[in-house]
């Protein structure tokens, strides 16, 4: 009998591929609604803070204020090096009305770019021996 083993590695590619394109899907609506739906408002760069202590990258952190007055800093988790931001820049920042913590800063696509590439990557590897999945699956039942 023949083994299966490669075409099994490759529909967890492909589904890989298919959960990472799902997410990058689903986390550019989700800025793209809050866009559409949230307040605008001007932050500062106040600080950019390593992404983690082995790290180059910097991730800034943002002070902005609420439409009531609040005072909230965001503290971003996509970092990048070099920074894309410096200490005191302006940018403008979209906010949940109900959720002011929800924030996405304007032009931060970078999780969305991340999760397309890998899914799409896996997608490339996998797609051509879609039919060879089939016909593997097919074979165990």
């Amino acid at each position: 009998m023949k083994s299966i083993v490669p075409e099994l590695i490759m529909l967890v590619f492909l589904t890989a591929g298919l959960v990472l394109s799902a997410a990058a899907l689903h986390t550019y609506l989700e800025k793209k609604k809050l866009i559409e739906e949230g307040v605008a408002t001007q932050g500062i760069v106040i600080a950019l803070n390593r992404t983690s202590s082995k790290s180059y990258t910097r991730a800034p952190s943002i002070q902005y204020r609420t439409q009531d007055g609040r005072v909230l800093v965001h503290h971003s988790s996509e970092g990048r090096n070099p920074p894309a931001y410096q200490v005191g820049e302006v940018v403008t920042v979209y906010y949940h009305p109900d959720r002011p913590e929800d924030v996405h800063l304007e032009g931060n696509y970078l999780m969305v770019y991340v999760l397309g590439a890998f899914g799409g990557g896996f997608l490339l590897l996998s797609i051509w021996s879609l039919p060879a999945i089939v016909r593997a699956l097919i074979s165990l039942f």
